[in-house]
């Protein structure tokens, strides 16, 4: 069985305190967008993991562990063998290693016929990662506590978005604790949310936010791309990934040519309702 896992960005990202245990309460809309890794997974006696990238073909990889989580869980004396074709990159901040996962946990549903519910479904991806729940959704999502919170939103007004991933990623952690040195004045998520339900692509961007963005170092990058006079532009998680949101492809492709001459690698992507595609 083989399915597209696609990646996602935080149309907002509002960090609304600390709890006692060091976790942060996020805020947050998650958005799935069509860039994806190609997951293929068929039953064997053991789980095995290729991958096109060789540094992730082994235990430490999320899909695997998502395997081991699902037969654990299941009570199934069963295996995979899974096969992985990286297109969204590494230590992005788009979810690729969550979206890997969720494609694991879907096809062993089918592939084992479990005919579990969604919810039992992100029940085992949570065990996972925290973003593996909104991988298996997908769409376009409010997303609180720490992450284990999700309610489904309408989708996304229709748009090109060009996700440009430059510089090293900094450990979530140490992002998190250059945040609390910057405690937020002002939330988004709740004013993303009326546009969204409004179908408002203009009050979209206006709210679009990450508290990230104020601790990373992407100046020049930001201003590269708000010179292709983009309806917004954000960071998508810790980063590094950067994207920008055009009204259409046509406006998004003049975008990109611009930026390939300054020597970025963008990628355009639209949204997409789902988080999996068979």
């Amino acid at each position: 069985m083989k399915l597209k896992a696609n990646a996602k960005i935080n149309l907002t990202l509002d960090v609304l305190g600390k709890c006692e245990d060091g976790y942060h309460i996020i805020d947050s809309v998650f958005q799935s967008v069509s860039l994806c890794d190609e997951v293929t997974v068929e039953k064997s006696d053991d789980i095995t993991v290729q991958c096109s990238d060789d540094t992730l073909c082994d235990k430490s990889n999320t899909a695997y562990k998502a395997a081991i989580k699902f037969f654990e869980l299941t009570k199934i004396c069963g295996g995979a063998k899974i096969v992985i074709e990286k297109h969204i990159p590494l230590a992005s901040g788009m979810g690729g290693g969550s979206a890997d996962a969720a494609a694991v946990i879907v096809a062993l549903n089918k592939l084992y016929n479990t005919d579990l519910s969604q919810e039992a479904l992100c029940k085992i991806g949570l065990l996972v990662g925290a973003d593996v729940p909104f991988c298996i959704v997908g769409g376009t999502a409010r997303v609180g506590g720490i992450g284990e919170q999700m309610s489904k939103l309408l989708d996304m007004p229709d748009c090109a978005i060009l996700l440009i991933k430059h510089g090293t990623k900094l450990s979530t952690a140490d992002m998190y604790k250059k945040v609390d040195t910057y405690p937020q004045d002002k939330f988004y998520t709740k004013l993303m949310v009326d546009g969204i339900n409004n179908g408002d692509l203009i009050a979209v961007c206006q709210n679009v936010f990450n508290a990230f963005g104020s601790v990373c170092d992407n100046e020049k990058l930001t201003q590269d791309i708000n010179e292709t006079k983009p309806l917004a532009v954000s960071l998508s998680g810790s980063g590094p990934t950067v994207f920008a949101i055009y009204k259409d492809l046509v406006t998004a492709q003049k975008a990109k040519k611009l930026l390939k001459i300054k020597g970025y690698n963008p990628i355009i992507a639209t949204p997409t309702k789902n988080g999996i595609i068979e």
